[in-house]
């Protein structure tokens, strides 16, 4: 009796075991090879060696020497295409690599990547202009595909057909809160396995403060006037009031200062010192940029070995290959490295 008391108990341990260690098995391939590939072009050895070089063909040399990188070009458009075709390969091998669970997520990922590029497409089709966009997800490619033999006064009911909600006038500020809406809630609804939704929502709500703030920087920037109905809804540290309070004040100062208490104050302080000392706006949108790869850096440090780390992965190589456009285009355009080096992101 004994005997069978022992093996019994046993047993229960080890399926115990086996039943924890399940989620490290199924995340142990694409949390290894997602670290032993790292990111390269966020450090500054390797962006400042890039900004030495002078020609393309020698730029795409230095980055097919990295593991995982095969550029292909002949001038700064075919570079960026292709280095939007490698986001692309990247988050679907990812969503094929990791549990099943998590393939919303990276669906997910790739519309609120292509959102922006969503946008320039739709406010170039409203103005009858011809823009040349690449679309990534599948919703937006569908999306484009009905919209661009279309009569604007059918927009929005295509809009609406997928989700975002439109009025008929086809307001470009809230053609932009639309989308951004949209792409925030098919994130925050994106299934997800067990030991990866508090990674998965955390990100979503940095996600959805980081978007309130740039809302009210272009606001404020762009002299949209009241920029209240550009809220997207509550994230992390920014409620409502906070938003509205900001949405108040009468300039930048204003929106830094009604920011001091949160984790971003200083972050964001700094790049509107940055933005101007060099007479350059872009660098105050930029630390919003390095805000969110700080929170995904964070996140893979709380989640590992998870989602959290592969998060952490996708967020820096979105802006490595950024990086490289950027520079991409400075090489064809003949701009110093003095020009180029203030736009980069380092860091994650």
């Amino acid at each position: 009796m004994m005997i069978y008391l022992i093996i019994g108990l046993s047993s229960a341990i080890i399926i115990a075991i086996v039943y924890r260690s399940v989620p490290y098995i199924r995340y142990a391939y694409p949390t290894a090879k997602a670290e032993s590939i790292g990111n390269p072009f966020l450090t500054s050895r390797s962006l400042d060696q890039l900004l030495e070089v002078r020609s393309l063909n020698s730029f795409k040399s230095m980055i097919n020497a990295h593991k995982d990188f095969e550029v292909e070009g002949e001038d700064a458009e075919e570079i960026q295409r292709s280095l939007d075709q490698h986001m692309l390969d990247v988050i679907q091998t990812l969503k094929k690599e990791c549990p099943k669970d998590d393939r919303e997520f990276f669906d997910g990922f790739l519309e609120y990547l292509d959102g922006y590029g969503f946008k320039a497409f739709l406010i170039s089709k409203l103005e009858n202009k011809e823009a040349e966009i690449r679309l990534l997800s599948d919703n937006f490619r569908r999306m484009a595909g009905l919209i661009r033999g279309s009569d604007p006064d059918k927009i929005p009911g295509i809009l609406k057909r997928f989700g975002i909600d439109v009025s008929g006038d086809l307001n470009p500020v809230e053609i932009d809160v639309g989308i951004s809406k949209y792409v925030l809630k098919r994130l925050k609804e994106a299934r997800v396995s067990r030991v990866s939704r508090s990674a998965k929502d955390e990100f979503v709500d940095r996600l959805v403060d980081i978007e309130n703030v740039r809302n009210i920087l272009k606001a404020k920037i762009y002299g949209f006037g009241n920029c209240e109905g550009l809220f997207l809804g509550e994230g992390k540290e920014i409620a409502e009031w906070r938003f509205r309070d900001i949405c108040r004040s009468r300039d930048l100062e204003g929106l830094i200062s009604g920011l001091e208490g949160t984790s971003y104050h200083e972050i964001i302080k700094k790049g509107y010192d940055d933005s101007k000392r060099y007479g350059n706006i872009q660098l105050l949108e930029k630390s919003l940029d390095e805000i969110l790869l700080k929170e995904a850096k964070d996140l893979s440090i709380k989640n590992f070995p998870f989602l959290g780390t592969l998060i952490k992965f996708l967020v820096s190589r979105y802006f490595e290959l950024r990086n490289l456009k950027i520079i991409a285009k400075g090489i064809e355009e003949g701009l110093s490295k003095d020009r180029i080096k203030p736009l980069l992101l380092v860091g994650g």
